[in-house]
């Protein structure tokens, strides 16, 4: 259960980051998370079942997560040269790839963002 505390710092730190940079990717999310009538239990899902559970809607379809790739293929591809850079490892994409690494990066940011807000996931 989140405290009002808690509650508080994440509606901060998502707010900051819209206003940091309304245009990037990490804003765009914030602003998916800031639109839930509880956004702990969003963050929750995410970062328990992933994307692939249906739990963004806005990433359901494949001319979703297309779209979503392609309008932020420049950060994607940031967050996955990262990732590769400190596991050492490639990302294995399965099936479609404009999916797969949408939904991954879409993961990441949240779990930056839970990070940020100090939340216990």
């Amino acid at each position: 259960m989140t405290t009002a505390t808690e509650h508080s710092r994440l509606i901060q730190v998502l707010d900051d980051i819209i206003q940091d940079d309304p245009h990037s990717m990490k804003a765009h999310i914030a602003q998916i998370i800031m639109d839930h009538d509880v956004p702990e239990t969003y963050i929750s899902n995410i970062l328990n079942y992933g994307c692939v559970s249906g739990t963004v809607p806005e990433l359901t379809y494949y001319h979703d997560t297309h779209k979503f790739f392609d309008e932020h293929y420049d950060e994607i591809e940031e967050i996955r040269e990262d990732w590769e850079f400190q596991t050492g490892m490639p990302i294995n994409i399965k099936g479609d790839l404009k999916n797969y690494l949408a939904w991954f990066a879409f993961e990441h940011v949240v779990y930056q963002i839970a990070n940020e807000a100090e939340l216990d996931y």
